[in-house]
C-alpha cells in the first residue's frame, strides 16, 4: 500500500496529537471492522496514551488498540481544517458500502463540529 509521506503509523503518534485518519492497512475484515468503529479516512482522532494498547478519542468515544492495529492506521497532523483526499491512498472501496463517507455517527458528528466552528477549546 502506497502512503503519502505526510502520513505515519498512529503507533508513532505523540500523546495529547489531534489527528486525521488518512487509511487503514490491513486484511478486509480488520478495516471494515474499523471503519465500523469509526477508523474511516479523514475522521479526527485525539491519541490520548500510548503502551501495551494505544487508546484514542474517535467518533466520540474512546477506544483501545493493540499496538499492532495502531500500526496500520496511518494519520497526518490536524491543521485546523479536513484534509483533502488526494486519491492517492484511501480504504478499499471493496469492504464497505460507505467507504470514505464514515459511519453515520462520523457524517453526524463532522456537520456538527463544521456548524460549530470545531472543537470546542
Amino acid at each position: 500500500m502506497e502512503v503519502a509521506p505526510l502520513a505515519f503509523p498512529l503507533s508513532e503518534a505523540s500523546v495529547g496529537a489531534q489527528l486525521w485518519i488518512h487509511s487503514v492497512a490491513g486484511n478486509p475484515c480488520e478495516r471494515y471492522r474499523l471503519h465500523e468503529m469509526g477508523f474511516c479516512q479523514r475522521a479526527e482522532l485525539v491519541k490520548l496514551s500510548h503502551g501495551a494498547m494505544t487508546v484514542c478519542l474517535v467518533c466520540g468515544a474512546r477506544v483501545g488498540l493493540s499496538a499492532a492495529v495502531a500500526r496500520r492506521i496511518f494519520v497526518t497532523a490536524a491543521s485546523g481544517e479536513a484534509p483533502e483526499s488526494d486519491g492517492r491512498t484511501e480504504v478499499d472501496p471493496g469492504h464497505s458500502p460507505s467507504s470514505g463517507e464514515g459511519t453515520l455517527f462520523c457524517r453526524i458528528l463532522d456537520r456538527f463540529r463544521r456548524r460549530r466552528g470545531g472543537w470546542a477549546k
